[in-house]
Protein backbone atom coordinates (compact mmCIF):
# COMPACT_ATOMS: atom_id res chain seq x y z
CA UNK A 1 0.00 0.00 0.00
CA UNK A 2 0.92 3.47 -0.51
CA UNK A 3 1.93 6.01 2.25
CA UNK A 4 1.27 9.10 1.80
CA UNK A 5 0.09 12.13 -1.17
CA UNK A 6 4.00 12.39 -2.34
CA UNK A 7 4.32 8.59 -3.17
CA UNK A 8 0.84 8.83 -4.45
CA UNK A 9 1.18 11.66 -7.22
CA UNK A 10 4.65 9.55 -8.31
CA UNK A 11 3.54 5.92 -8.01
CA UNK A 12 -0.27 5.42 -7.27
CA UNK A 13 -1.90 3.12 -9.64
CA UNK A 14 -5.38 5.60 -9.69
CA UNK A 15 -7.24 2.45 -7.33
CA UNK A 16 -8.46 4.20 -4.55
CA UNK A 17 -5.91 6.94 -4.36
CA UNK A 18 -4.65 9.42 -7.18
CA UNK A 19 -2.46 8.11 -10.70
CA UNK A 20 0.99 8.98 -9.95
CA UNK A 21 2.65 10.35 -13.24
CA UNK A 22 5.14 7.55 -13.29
CA UNK A 23 2.38 5.37 -13.28
CA UNK A 24 0.55 6.64 -16.73
CA UNK A 25 1.18 4.03 -19.37
CA UNK A 26 1.21 7.05 -22.31
CA UNK A 27 4.47 8.53 -21.58
CA UNK A 28 6.93 8.28 -23.85
CA UNK A 29 10.34 7.15 -22.68
CA UNK A 30 13.78 7.23 -23.48
CA UNK A 31 16.70 4.64 -22.52
CA UNK A 32 19.70 5.26 -21.17
CA UNK A 33 21.44 2.96 -23.19
CA UNK A 34 23.15 0.46 -20.53
CA UNK A 35 21.58 -1.85 -18.30
CA UNK A 36 22.74 -0.71 -15.11
CA UNK A 37 23.36 3.35 -15.21
CA UNK A 38 24.53 6.19 -17.52
CA UNK A 39 26.90 5.71 -20.30
CA UNK A 40 30.61 6.57 -19.25
CA UNK A 41 31.18 8.67 -21.98
CA UNK A 42 28.97 12.00 -22.37
CA UNK A 43 26.28 10.75 -19.97
CA UNK A 44 23.93 14.21 -20.12
CA UNK A 45 23.72 13.07 -24.24
CA UNK A 46 20.88 11.16 -22.73
CA UNK A 47 19.42 14.16 -20.99
CA UNK A 48 19.95 16.34 -24.21
CA UNK A 49 17.44 13.91 -25.93
CA UNK A 50 15.05 14.32 -23.36
CA UNK A 51 14.99 17.85 -23.59
CA UNK A 52 14.53 17.53 -27.10
CA UNK A 53 11.97 14.23 -26.99
CA UNK A 54 8.99 16.91 -26.45
CA UNK A 55 7.66 20.18 -28.11
CA UNK A 56 9.24 23.21 -27.66
CA UNK A 57 6.66 25.33 -26.21
CA UNK A 58 6.55 22.51 -23.35
CA UNK A 59 10.19 22.15 -22.95
CA UNK A 60 10.14 26.19 -22.08
CA UNK A 61 7.73 25.69 -19.29
CA UNK A 62 8.87 22.54 -18.35
CA UNK A 63 11.33 20.95 -15.38
CA UNK A 64 13.33 17.77 -14.21
CA UNK A 65 12.21 15.75 -11.84
CA UNK A 66 14.40 13.20 -9.94
CA UNK A 67 14.98 12.11 -6.16
CA UNK A 68 18.34 13.48 -3.96
CA UNK A 69 20.44 10.43 -5.19
CA UNK A 70 19.74 10.90 -9.01
CA UNK A 71 20.51 14.38 -7.92
CA UNK A 72 23.83 14.13 -6.70
CA UNK A 73 24.59 11.69 -9.79
CA UNK A 74 24.01 14.45 -12.35
CA UNK A 75 25.59 16.97 -10.50
CA UNK A 76 29.00 15.19 -11.29
CA UNK A 77 28.36 15.81 -14.66
CA UNK A 78 30.86 18.26 -16.54
CA UNK A 79 30.63 20.01 -20.28
CA UNK A 80 33.73 19.95 -22.05
CA UNK A 81 35.09 23.22 -20.49
CA UNK A 82 34.93 21.46 -17.63
CA UNK A 83 31.57 23.46 -16.27
CA UNK A 84 29.03 21.50 -14.26
CA UNK A 85 25.94 20.95 -16.09
CA UNK A 86 23.94 21.90 -12.78
CA UNK A 87 23.61 25.11 -11.45
CA UNK A 88 23.35 25.65 -8.04
CA UNK A 89 20.15 27.91 -6.75
CA UNK A 90 20.33 31.63 -6.92
CA UNK A 91 18.27 34.09 -4.87
CA UNK A 92 15.88 31.34 -4.14
CA UNK A 93 15.42 30.11 -7.31
CA UNK A 94 15.96 26.32 -7.52
CA UNK A 95 18.84 24.42 -9.27
CA UNK A 96 18.72 24.45 -13.38
CA UNK A 97 19.89 21.69 -15.88
CA UNK A 98 20.22 22.44 -19.46
CA UNK A 99 18.64 25.96 -18.18
CA UNK A 100 15.41 23.98 -16.45
CA UNK A 101 14.79 23.89 -12.88
CA UNK A 102 15.73 20.46 -11.26
CA UNK A 103 12.80 19.86 -8.57
CA UNK A 104 13.89 16.99 -6.13
CA UNK A 105 10.82 14.21 -5.39
CA UNK A 106 11.62 12.23 -2.65
CA UNK A 107 9.67 9.40 -4.40
CA UNK A 108 11.21 9.14 -7.33
CA UNK A 109 13.33 5.78 -8.19
CA UNK A 110 17.36 5.56 -7.77
CA UNK A 111 18.88 5.04 -10.91
CA UNK A 112 19.23 1.20 -11.42
CA UNK A 113 18.19 -1.64 -13.61
CA UNK A 114 14.78 -1.06 -15.39
CA UNK A 115 14.11 2.08 -12.95
CA UNK A 116 12.59 5.75 -14.23
CA UNK A 117 14.50 7.83 -12.54
CA UNK A 118 14.60 11.06 -14.28
CA UNK A 119 11.16 12.67 -15.80
CA UNK A 120 11.23 15.77 -17.51
CA UNK A 121 7.95 17.61 -18.64
CA UNK A 122 5.40 20.46 -18.36
CA UNK A 123 3.46 19.83 -15.21
CA UNK A 124 0.63 21.64 -16.69
CA UNK A 125 -0.10 18.28 -18.32
CA UNK A 126 -0.72 16.80 -14.64
CA UNK A 127 -3.81 18.04 -13.03
CA UNK A 128 -4.43 17.39 -8.95
CA UNK A 129 -7.52 18.39 -7.74
CA UNK A 130 -9.19 18.73 -4.49
CA UNK A 131 -11.99 16.02 -4.50
CA UNK A 132 -13.80 17.29 -0.86
CA UNK A 133 -12.35 19.66 1.36
CA UNK A 134 -10.50 19.13 4.80
CA UNK A 135 -13.15 17.81 6.95
CA UNK A 136 -12.54 17.37 10.55
CA UNK A 137 -14.57 14.44 13.23
CA UNK A 138 -14.51 15.27 16.61
CA UNK A 139 -15.12 12.05 18.29
CA UNK A 140 -15.19 11.97 22.23
CA UNK A 141 -16.29 8.55 22.73
CA UNK A 142 -13.66 6.10 21.78
CA UNK A 143 -11.08 7.39 23.69
CA UNK A 144 -13.90 8.84 26.37
CA UNK A 145 -13.26 6.66 29.37
CA UNK A 146 -9.42 7.91 29.52
CA UNK A 147 -10.27 11.47 29.10
CA UNK A 148 -9.08 11.65 26.05
CA UNK A 149 -10.74 12.69 22.51
CA UNK A 150 -10.29 11.68 19.15
CA UNK A 151 -10.11 13.81 15.78
CA UNK A 152 -10.41 11.95 12.42
CA UNK A 153 -8.83 14.12 9.62
CA UNK A 154 -9.93 13.53 5.85
CA UNK A 155 -9.23 15.08 2.79
CA UNK A 156 -9.80 13.42 -0.45
CA UNK A 157 -7.20 14.44 -3.53
CA UNK A 158 -7.19 12.69 -7.49
CA UNK A 159 -4.41 13.11 -9.93
CA UNK A 160 -4.38 12.29 -13.50
CA UNK A 161 -2.11 12.59 -16.37
CA UNK A 162 -3.81 14.87 -18.86
CA UNK A 163 -1.12 15.85 -21.52
CA UNK A 164 1.32 12.76 -22.24
CA UNK A 165 2.92 14.25 -24.93
CA UNK A 166 4.39 17.43 -22.70
CA UNK A 167 6.43 14.48 -20.43
CA UNK A 168 9.50 12.00 -21.44
CA UNK A 169 11.10 10.19 -18.52
CA UNK A 170 14.00 8.16 -18.32
CA UNK A 171 14.40 4.00 -18.42
CA UNK A 172 17.68 2.63 -17.49
CA UNK A 173 18.03 0.13 -19.90
CA UNK A 174 20.04 -0.81 -22.93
Amino acid sequence: MLEGAGLAFVKGDGVGRPRGIMSAPSIAEIKTGLAGGFPAANPADVLIGMYHAIPTSHAHNAAWLMNRATLAEVRKWKDAQGRYLVIDPQDGAPSQLLGRPVIEMPDMDNIGAGTFPILFGDMTGYRIVDRIGLSILRDPFTLGSKSQVRFIARKRVGADLTHPDRFVKLKVAA
